[in-house]
C-alpha cells in the first residue's frame, strides 16, 4: 500500500484542531492554562470554540484525509461530552468550598446563554444558511 505522507495543509488543518481542542479544554476549566498557570472555566468561550471544530469537522469532510477526519470527529465529540459534564456539574448541588460565592458569581454570568442553548450542536443551521 502507498500511502502517501499528508500535504501542508493537511499538516497545519491538525494542528489548528489540536491548538483548539486545548484551548476548549482550558475553557473548559479541565487544563491549566500554560501562561498562567491557573485553570478556569468559562462555558460560552467553550460552546464557541466546539462551534468552530464542528463546522471545521462539515466544511472539511471532502478532500481531507481520513485520518484527519477521524481525529476532528474524536475530538468534537470529546469535547461535546466534556462540556456537557460541565453542565451537569453547574446543575448539581455541591458541598464542597465551591458551594461558596464563586459558584453563585459563576452561575449567574459566562454560563447562562451556554445552558440556554444546550450543547454547541445546533450550529449546522448556521453552516446552511
Amino acid at each position: 500500500m502507498n500511502q502517501q505522507p499528508p500535504s501542508k495543509h493537511d499538516q497545519v488543518l491538525f494542528h489548528l484542531v489540536v491548538n483548539l481542542q486545548m484551548m476548549a479544554m482550558q475553557q473548559l476549566g479541565k487544563i491549566q492554562d500554560p501562561a498562567t498557570g491557573e485553570s478556569t472555566r468559562d462555558l460560552n468561550q467553550a460552546a464557541g470554540t466546539i462551534d468552530i471544530l464542528e463546522m471545521l469537522k462539515e466544511k472539511c469532510r471532502t478532500g481531507t484525509p481520513e485520518e484527519i477526519t477521524k481525529v476532528m470527529d474524536q475530538v468534537v465529540m470529546d469535547l461535546q461530552l466534556n462540556y456537557m459534564d460541565e453542565l451537569k456539574q453547574d446543575h448539581t448541588p455541591q458541598d464542597d468550598t465551591e458551594a461558596g460565592p464563586a459558584t453563585a458569581e459563576k452561575s449567574s454570568t459566562a454560563d447562562e446563554p451556554a445552558t440556554e442553548t444546550g450543547t454547541p450542536q445546533g450550529e449546522d443551521e448556521a453552516c446552511d444558511n
